[in-house]
């Protein structure tokens, strides 16, 4: 067996082992490390009553960052270690830009930060594809050449009385687009997430390159594989848009038309050399807005 189908064979076993067990498939928040060389350098916490901290630094212009950002903890990521490990803190938090401020403010000296996030801006085609409009996701699939499996054999569609829509909205003064569930998933979750441009990568055009930027706390409900489909697609989906508990997507978030009128394209790629593929189709007015508007049609043909 390669190196390759080994990896892939332990990934779909620690699914397996996990799928009879309650958990949650949407985690939303986002966590980046910060290495703390110099105990003094070490932020207080405190909780606030929404959910959040606040972050107080000895140096004010540090305090005074923390202050214009939402973080929701604060914490030693390996507090059981000893050497370089015991100096790294998880930092999570609602927007990327947080730790690019600190990249570009702080010095290395108190917070060590790998590197800064890089993006692009959203491109016109991708405003135009999404902007206003929203989306019901109707069919999933992948392509896994290293089992021969193609999105031409094994594409399906979400079962019949699954809904899962999402809204896209344009914020041109974030240059971000912003997505967010309709109404509440058919497993119960609830998320709204900002999408900058994607980072310049190999192979595929910037221009329908997303990737996430910005997560709100949402509604993270636990559910199982026996509690039918929604559980392993929504916890695909969620990978895809990197707010899954078990993110196995790399790369950019590519979003395109696909072949049908009104319909889009989600694909990413994956860590066990893969590509996963979400199509939506836009979705149109409801019986209910459709009766409300040729109401009004007709009592303006009547006037």
């Amino acid at each position: 067996m390669s190196y390759k189908n080994y990896f892939f064979s332990i990934v779909f076993i620690l699914f397996a082992l996990v799928g009879s067990a309650q958990q949650a498939v949407l985690c939303p928040l986002q966590k980046d490390y910060i290495k703390i060389e110099n105990s003094d350098n070490i932020p207080t916490v405190t909780n606030n009553s929404d959910g959040t901290i606040t972050l107080t630094h000895q140096d004010q212009t540090i305090t005074d960052i923390f202050a214009n950002y939402i973080i929701y903890d604060f914490y030693q990521a390996f507090p059981n270690s000893t050497g370089v490990l015991f100096e790294y803190y998880d930092i999570v938090h609602k927007n990327k830009d947080l730790i690019n401020e600190l990249y570009n403010t702080v010095s290395s000296d108190v917070f060590f930060i790998e590197y800064e996030y890089d993006f692009t801006p959203v491109s016109s085609n991708m405003i135009a594809l999404l902007d206003g409009k929203t989306y019901k996701l109707s069919k999933f699939c992948s392509d896994i050449p290293e089992v021969g499996e193609s999105c031409i054999n094994n594409e399906q569609s979400v079962p019949d009385g699954f809904e899962l829509k999402i809204e896209f909205n344009y914020d041109q003064n974030e240059d971000m687009i912003f997505a967010e569930t309709v109404n509440i998933s058919p497993c119960g979750n609830v998320f709204s997430i900002g999408l900058k441009g994607g980072v310049d990568e190999c192979c595929y055009p910037v221009d329908i390159a997303l990737q996430l930027w910005e997560t709100d706390l949402g509604i993270s409900t636990e559910t199982d594989y026996d509690s039918g489909p929604c559980h392993s697609i929504e916890q695909w989906l969620y990978s895809m848009l990197d707010i899954g508990c078990q993110v196995y997507n790399i790369g950019n978030i590519k979003i395109y038309p696909g072949d049908e009128s009104g319909e889009i394209i989600i694909e990413r790629e994956t860590g066990v050399f893969s590509t996963d593929f979400m199509k939506f189709q836009e979705d149109n007015l409801s019986v209910d807005e459709f009766s409300s508007d040729s109401i009004r049609f007709l009592k303006a043909m009547t006037i």
